[in-house]
């Protein structure tokens, strides 16, 4: 039984639980702290309060982003819309994103939308729109749509986009689903099994634009062929140690440049149209009642592997005040993942609503 999500998303409702409630106060609140002043090849952190960096823990480290990567493709969505490039009104049939699903190597992520849209009554004879598929994307951190959505706007439209915004840290994007396919494209006259020893060999010496370009040609697969995802069978081969080589080659940035694209976000920087757009899409949190009597607007998005925990967030309370926050774990264990993912929230959360542990954190992690 394959039990490795591939990509265990931070959920919507952890999300929600966020921004929502300051009375649940854990006994270990400075484990994070912690954590970013010992593991130092493990962890990058960043804070900005009202414009001002706070804390800058290793932001220039490289590390692989998960989910959070998500947001770019938003972006360039919301700039396409912007453009006139993209109707976000425009209908797509269900079964367009079905054809990239992966059963039980989402974390359910998808599944999980899927029952959203139909409760909400989004669904229209089998179809949903644009918009709400980029929503899915980063509200329930569907892996599914996030492969149609990085065809719709085109991979190197994304990456060209990045660089007219001055991010310079980021490595080449990768299809998201495609890639997890890479070991059934090398296994030759072999299955993945017996050929395994040879593929890990091979992945491992593959540069980040090799693994770009692969998954290319395997989304192309994919999209013409109805039957690749079934004959792949990935269920039957898909293990830890895959999950773990897929961590490891997972498209990756900084926290500096995740923090300074919340930055532009919560500060309006963008045109009007992109701005409601990306706001709209990241802004699942306020759709929660308790989260609107302190909040004026917030967005965020995270998302794991068993080796990988990334989070990155703006928000502007009802006083006017503007925090971004970036936060990245990489290499870690999966028993390191599950005990900083159970403290994230919290973490968050009082760093958003409690300046006396704010200043705490401050004090701890200013020589960091």
């Amino acid at each position: 039984m394959v039990k490795y999500g591939v990509i265990i998303a931070i959920s919507l409702v952890l999300i929600i639980i966020v921004f929502v409630s300051v009375s649940t106060i854990m006994k270990n609140q400075m484990d994070i702290v912690t954590f970013l002043q010992e593991e130092e090849e493990k962890s990058s952190f960043v804070f900005i309060e009202n414009g001002e960096t706070k804390v800058a823990v290793r932001p220039n480290e490289y590390m692989p982003l998960a989910s959070t990567v998500k947001i770019v493709v938003a972006l360039e969505y919301a700039f396409q819309v912007e453009e006139g490039k993209i109707n976000k009104e425009e209908k797509v049939e269900l079964t367009e994103l079905e054809r990239y699903y992966v059963e039980r190597l989402d974390g359910g992520a998808h599944e999980a939308w899927l029952a959203y849209i139909e409760e909400q009554e989004i669904v229209n004879d089998g179809m949903v729109t644009i918009r709400d598929i980029v929503r899915g994307m980063i509200g329930f951190s569907s892996n599914a749509n996030t492969e149609y959505m990085m065809a719709k706007v085109g991979v190197e439209n994304i990456e060209a986009r990045l660089d007219n915004l001055g991010v310079q840290s980021h490595s080449p994007l990768f299809f998201y689903v495609s890639a997890m396919y890479i070991p059934y494209e090398l296994k030759k006259d072999k299955t993945v099994k017996q050929a395994k020893e040879d593929i890990v060999k091979e992945i491992n010496k593959m540069s980040d634009e090799d693994i770009a370009r692969i998954s290319k040609v395997i989304h192309q697969k994919i999209t013409e062929d109805d039957t690749y995802i079934q004959n792949a069978d990935i269920l039957s081969w898909w293990d830890k140690e895959f999950d773990q080589l897929y961590s490891k080659i997972f498209t990756k940035s900084t926290t500096y440049e995740y923090a300074n694209m919340m930055n532009q976000i919560n500060h309006h920087h963008f045109p009007p149209i992109v701005q409601e757009e990306v706001e709209y899409a990241l802004g699942m949190i306020m759709d929660n009642p308790e989260n609107q009597k302190w909040l004026q607007r917030a967005g965020k998005k995270g998302g794991s592997t068993q080796y990988i925990l990334t989070d990155a967030l703006y928000a502007e309370d009802k006083e006017g005040n503007r925090y971004e926050l970036a936060i990245f774990f990489h290499n870690v264990t999966p028993k390191e993942t599950e005990s900083l993912m159970r403290q994230l929230n919290e973490f968050e959360l009082k760093l958003l609503t409690d300046p006396v542990y704010r200043e705490e954190v401050f004090t701890h992690l200013q020589n960091h």
